[in-house]
């Protein structure tokens, strides 16, 4: 009784936009990963309602007039990109503003509903790089009788999801260095929607059905500096802060709450993820400058 009280007064101080996280996650039957108490079958949940949306949006997008080719598959993955980021980010920063920031801080002595929402958020984004990597990587590039062919960007971009989910279940494995996942996934995820859809603007620009939609290319100029100036505060001004912050805590506190090794191959991950993004910071920043924010060419001017 006096467990299930303090449960009970522990859930008042719930952030709303976690609570639907949190009704999930507890209703969800559990499947745990071997020789671990991660509980990996919410994250496989997650990936069948995702691979469905895919097929929903693709057949949305041929019933408005898009042909039935690659640029129309890649764009119905889009849309669920944007889905996932618009679902994802909102969770994160709750609970990031929650608890004091500590990027390697220990779950053990966070309230209960504290660690299963981050459980819910992480298996989440894990569930997405699975459907993702299925979907995209399996899916939609086999060839009968030769298998999945991917490009070159398709294992690049297959290793991301890989490693990425790696260290959000590593955090959860360790108990530990879950806050660092999740200030990651926050502003890797914050200019994702407005990524997307410059990508589904950049197809639909090539449709026969989308050409005599004036407004479009208007619509695709101003995306394309939002999403601009948003990867550039993310992945410049907000990292600038963050990654320094973040070494200094994993690599001094750190010690304390997870492996050494473990830490460093965090670390290895985060400034990855950071450096391979250096050519979409000089591209974001170009598009802004060239943009009607900066320019002065009268024919920017006018969007």
């Amino acid at each position: 009784m006096a467990i299930e009280k303090i449960a009970i007064e522990d859930d008042r101080n719930v952030p709303h936009v976690l609570k639907i996280w949190i009704a999930l996650y507890r209703s969800s039957p559990k499947v745990y990963l071997p020789g671990t108490d991660i509980d990996f079958g919410f994250s496989l949940r997650c990936a069948i309602p995702l691979s469905v949306s895919r097929i929903i949006f693709r057949h949305a997008l041929y019933y408005f007039g898009w042909d039935q080719s690659k640029d129309t598959i890649y764009a119905s993955g889009c849309v669920t990109g944007i889905c996932h980021s618009s679902l994802l980010v909102p969770g994160l920063l709750a609970m990031l503003l929650s608890q004091k920031y500590v990027p390697s801080a220990k779950l053990q002595g966070s309230p209960l509903w504290y660690q299963d929402a981050m459980h819910a958020l992480l298996g989440f984004c894990t569930g997405y790089m699975i459907y993702d990597s299925f979907m995209g990587f399996i899916i939609e590039v086999w060839q009968p009788g030769v298998g999945p062919v991917l490009s070159s960007d398709d294992w690049m971009y297959l290793g991301h999801h890989i490693l990425t989910s790696l260290y959000m279940t590593s955090t959860r494995w360790v108990k530990a260095g879950h806050i660092s996942a999740m200030v990651l996934m926050f502003f890797g995820e914050l200019s994702n929607p407005f990524m997307n859809l410059k990508l589904i603007l950049e197809k639909a620009l090539e449709q026969d059905c989308c050409k005599e939609v004036t407004w479009l290319p208007t619509l695709f100029a101003c995306n394309e500096q939002v999403f601009s100036i948003c990867y550039i505060i993310c992945r410049v001004f907000a990292a600038s802060f963050v990654f320094p912050h973040l070494t200094y805590d994993l690599l001094i506190r750190g010690k304390k709450n997870a492996p050494m090794w473990l830490i460093l191959c965090w670390l290895l991950l985060c400034y990855g993820v950071q450096f391979g993004s250096i050519p979409m910071i000089y591209t974001s920043i170009d598009t802004v400058k060239n943009g009607p924010l900066m320019s002065s060419d009268g024919a920017h001017g006018e969007l």
